[in-house]
């Protein structure tokens, strides 16, 4: 069990959601929805920082493997490595 005080005003918004949307049957389960979509989210932005890491860590041993100490990712490598990431995880940018 956990108990929460939340101000007055969103409060209010919650129960107006609530009620527009009908997508809770009260406040205790849009509470747990939130939370657990926020946990949701965090948790693959974590997994997300770990594979980026990973593939920069590659990319310096092959610099290190090169004869290139304390190499530091230019800007076209980083934005590899991002576009890299971001095409296997199926991220769209507009």
């Amino acid at each position: 069990m956990l108990s929460v005080l939340v101000e007055d005003a969103l409060v209010k918004s919650i129960d107006d959601f609530i009620k527009v949307s009908g997508l809770y049957s009260s406040r205790s389960e849009f509470l747990k929805d939130s939370v657990r979509r926020n946990l949701e989210a965090q948790n693959e932005q974590e997994s997300w920082r770990r594979s980026i890491s990973v593939a920069a860590d590659s990319l310096r041993k092959k610099a290190t493997k090169r004869g290139l100490s304390n190499y530091v990712l230019s800007r076209d490598e980083k934005e590899k490595v991002f576009l890299e990431f971001a095409k296997k995880n199926k991220i769209k940018f507009e």
